[in-house]
């Protein structure tokens, strides 16, 4: 069969021709090449078809295509709600945490702490001026009880930071414990530092390391001023010097406290028989240097009673630094 164009050429304009894209003179001949040429004829019918298949699919999905698009659309609709909530939980159990539940602080001074019969009265206020009062609780611990402080940000309905307790005074030979205090089941109290100082206890004065941890805790340097450290280990009785740096204007103020220091910590150090202290003393005519000391027997005489019996218990060390108006 003679054609005017050639098959290829008719077969390239189709798609165009199919989308009214070409002249009318073009046009022309590819209806009369249709007309003439049946394979290019079936060709264009079926491209025809497929795009009005197309058109039609775009014009509406098929309902398994369009039902897969609604699922993917609500599992993300449905991620999102989840992840929201999340949040919202999140920030609602924060919100709870910080402001109404609180949470253990020991930020926080007492201000009494009092045994009144069966009843402990304790006293206190909130150091951390961004927190205020929640409540407390007691907890159970190697047989004892511990005061927990519970604390929380300011709101408009909590403004306090103070607090006032009335506790039952624990039974059954158990301690309460109160931010280092221990109240005994008896009404006896015992002060945080003479817990401190019964876990302090030095077995031996050449232990320099144990020697500066036991004056640290009763606290000499932050009232009499710094001093350097002598310590004698070569005989007994063995001693200890303290060569105060710094001036004093009180030198019986400084020796009556420094003789109080002395016994506790020859109490509380085993072999330690003697103290001793070097300091100086600003006097009109200028400054003189001043020196003291005490043993193991003169402070046995000032307390009535061996002075190293004392550090067999942390009642006794309550009781020895009572006696010598330490602490107070």
């Amino acid at each position: 069969m003679n054609h005017r164009i050639p098959c290829e050429i008719i077969q390239d304009l189709m798609p165009m021709y199919a989308d009214g894209l070409t002249s009318e003179t073009t046009d022309r001949e590819i209806r009369s090449h249709l007309e003439e040429c049946e394979t290019c004829r079936e060709m264009y019918e079926r491209m025809k078809a497929e795009m009005e298949g197309d058109a039609s699919q775009t014009a509406g999905e098929p309902p398994e295509i369009d039902y897969l698009k609604k699922v993917r659309r609500k599992n993300v609709r449905n991620v999102v709600l989840a992840a929201a909530g999340v949040f919202l939980f999140m920030a609602a159990a924060l919100f709870m945490k910080l402001f109404v539940i609180g949470y253990p602080t020991e930020s926080y001074v007492l201000t009494y702490t009092d045994v009144n019969g069966e009843q402990v009265n304790v006293g206190g206020v909130m150091s951390d001026s961004a927190a205020v009062y929640r409540g407390y609780k007691l907890v159970q611990e190697d047989g004892a009880q511990r005061l927990v402080i519970y604390s929380c940000l300011p709101s408009f309905w909590n403004r306090s930071g103070t607090f006032n307790l009335e506790l039952a005074l624990p039974g059954g030979g158990r301690d309460l414990n109160i931010q280092g205090i221990t109240i005994k089941s008896n009404g006896d109290l015992i002060s945080s530092l003479a817990n401190e100082l019964y876990r302090a206890r030095n077995p031996y004065i050449g232990d320099a390391s144990a020697d500066g941890r036991l004056s640290g805790t009763l606290g000499i340097s932050r009232e009499l001023g710094s001093f350097k450290n002598e310590l004698q280990t070569s005989g007994e009785p063995y001693g200890w010097t303290l060569n105060f740096e710094e001036s004093t204007s009180n030198s019986a103020v400084f020796e009556e406290r420094m003789k109080a220091y002395a016994c506790v910590l020859i109490a509380l150090t085993d072999n330690l028989g003697q103290v001793s202290w070097n300091y100086t003393v600003e006097l009109e005519q200028g400054p003189v240097l001043r020196h003291g000391t005490i043993t193991e027997e003169e402070c046995g005489e000032m307390v009535g009673a061996p002075v190293k019996t004392f550090a067999d218990s942390p009642e006794g060390i309550e009781q020895l630094i009572k006696q010598l108006g330490i602490g107070r």
